[in-house]
């Protein structure tokens, strides 16, 4: 292995070496100090870490525990937008996933998407192709990283026949063109560890409370270790806040032209079922029967559908958005029409969930006709602002915040080319590898098993096989109908900071998501004894912890009562 693959896999970051980082955290003069550990931040600590610069982060809760953990779980350039005329918005989105496809290729899934002409809707063909077209073309005209496949368009006798589930009346055709799935959360805790192999220092569970001042300047933060309700200090030259939907919350000082508040928090919320149930056999984009706005029904591995998302103004607890039954029908009703023979209805559904979305403030727009580009901005304290933006996007954005450190010259060799850290990911890793080494091990895997460890760990997968070498049991299933295994979850503990039940459930994997919620206690307790074993808990933490993650698995389908 290289000299950062065997940092990637030292398992020095994760509970039990907590508090080494702290005492890092707390005698180290950072270059940056970032708050927010979403993909934003996790964007921006990668891309100055990568600079070398002496990076550290925090965030209040766990990684990706607001709206990182909680999209549509796409890497996509949002053909949506070329309604809106966006289309730099557009072009950056399309490139980044290209990039990600190419250098991520274990967690970047391409996908077809079904976009049909239906006499009843207002885009017909000659909208459709030409979307597609400049779709395309934006994509990968002139760029070293090109789309999966460009699209194709299909008579309505051949669309059928790719989505035979699909409405017939009224079907005129439909263009199939591609976009890519992705862990979202997944992706966050990568490219953390990213930042992590070239020296930052990353912790969650650790709340900014106020500024270190000095002479009217932001010099530092003062935080609370929420675990233990210490509280301790960071000191560095610049502070970032990447905090997404608490963005106004950590600004004191607003520039003349940046609105007060600055962010306008939407609701999105999905449902999941599975694919047997809507019957789809690929993604597909249709408009809702209500208000005419579009959304997805998203195939996710063999057995899974995804259903959203939803586009609301939110002004409640920003920690807890939940699903209510306004938002699910609004959805299924859409969704019947458009596949009349799917079985969708309130006992049969997965799981679900909701987040909310950092929307840059638009006077005069509706919740989905605001622009999804990301702003930068210095505050007169010194503060540096990032918020808006696209989850494929995360890259470009970090890039730009760098360009805005370089204009300020506050620290010298900086300087990079033109996208600079479009680099593979170290943990990244190409299928044909994964099957030899796979083959190699002499462990022997169910096929859905081996697919599954790929996808989501890439590299760590080869340490998870390492894992279940030492131990067999370990790769036995959580739950007997989904595909996560023991080794997984030691892996997770081992090698990622990751304090809680709710951590590995919702962030670390996605169990939360494909696990049907009424097997969610059975699959808590087991993850519970083995995180018990491994963190030497008592048995009252261990109740604790199944207790909040079943309280939150409760909320997200409380409305199904």
């Amino acid at each position: 292995m290289t000299d950062l693959e065997n940092k990637l896999f030292d398992k020095t970051w994760n509970l039990k070496n907590r508090d080494s980082i702290f005492e890092r955290l707390k005698s180290t003069n950072y270059d940056i100090i970032i708050i927010g550990g979403g993909i934003t931040g996790a964007g921006v600590a990668r891309e100055a870490a990568m600079r070398d610069l002496k990076v550290a982060l925090v965030d209040m809760q766990d990684f990706a525990a607001g709206t990182s953990s909680r999209s549509s779980k796409l890497a996509h350039g949002g053909i949506r937008y070329l309604a809106h005329g966006d289309i730099s918005l557009v072009k950056e989105s399309t490139t980044e996933r290209n990039w990600m496809l190419a250098h991520i290729p274990h967690l970047i899934r391409p996908i077809p998407f079904l976009f049909a002409a239906l006499k009843t809707n207002k885009y017909k063909k000659r909208d459709i192709v030409g979307a597609c077209k400049i779709y395309d073309f934006l994509s990968d005209k002139g760029q070293t990283y090109k789309n999966y496949k460009k699209h194709q368009w299909y008579p309505p006798e051949e669309a059928i026949k790719l989505e035979p589930e699909f409405i017939k009346e009224g079907n005129m055709g439909a263009a199939v063109y591609y976009d890519n799935n992705v862990d979202d959360a997944r992706l966050t805790i990568e490219t953390l560890k990213e930042a992590i192999i070239r020296g930052a220092d990353i912790v969650n569970y650790s709340e900014v409370k106020d500024y270190i001042m000095d002479n009217g300047k932001i010099v530092g933060v003062k935080c609370k270790d929420l675990e233990n309700n210490d509280e301790f200090e960071i000191k560095g030259t610049l502070v970032v806040n990447a905090t997404g939907i608490w963005t106004d919350q950590l600004l004191k000082n607003y520039p003349d032209d940046i609105p007060k508040p600055l962010i306008r928090p939407t609701k999105g919320v999905h449902l999941i079922y599975r694919r047997e149930h809507v019957k789809n056999k690929m993604a597909t984009i249709v408009r809702s029967i209500d208000d005419d706005r579009a959304f997805f029904v998203l195939p996710r591995d063999k057995d899974f559908t995804v259903i959203g998302t939803t586009d609301t103004d939110y002004n409640e607890d920003l920690k807890n958005p939940f699903i209510n039954k306004e938002d699910a029908d609004y959805l299924i009703r859409s969704v019947k029409y458009y596949f009349p023979n799917a079985n969708l209805d309130y006992s049969n559904i997965v799981s679900a969930y909701a987040g909310i979305r950092p929307l840059v403030m638009q006077k005069g727009k509706s919740e989905s006709d605001i622009s999804r580009k990301h702003t930068i901005f210095f505050s007169d304290d010194g503060l540096l602002t990032i918020t808006g933006g696209k989850l494929t996007a995360w890259r470009n954005m970090a890039e730009d915040l760098l360009k805005e450190i370089e204009k300020k010259k506050t620290f010298k060799g900086i300087a990079r080319g033109k996208h600079f850290s479009k680099q593979k990911f170290i943990i990244g890793l190409e299928k044909d590898e994964w099957t030899d080494e796979l083959n190699k091990s002499g462990v022997s895997l169910d096929e859905d098993i081996a697919n599954h460890l790929y996808q989501q760990y890439g590299k760590g997968a080869l340490q998870i096989i390492d894992l279940i070498k030492e131990e067999e049991s370990l790769k036995e299933r959580i739950i007997n109908e989904n595909d996560f295994i023991k080794a997984e979850i030691i892996y997770c503990l081992r090698c990622e900071m990751t304090p809680h039940l709710i951590d590995v459930f919702c962030r670390r994997t996605e169990m939360a998501l494909w696990i049907h919620h009424k097997k969610a206690l059975d699959a808590a307790k087991k993850v519970a004894d083995m995180m018990a074993s491994e963190y030497s808990w008592n048995d009252e933490k261990k109740s604790q912890e199944i207790e909040i993650y079943m309280n939150y698995i409760k909320k997200t389908v409380a409305f199904l009562k």
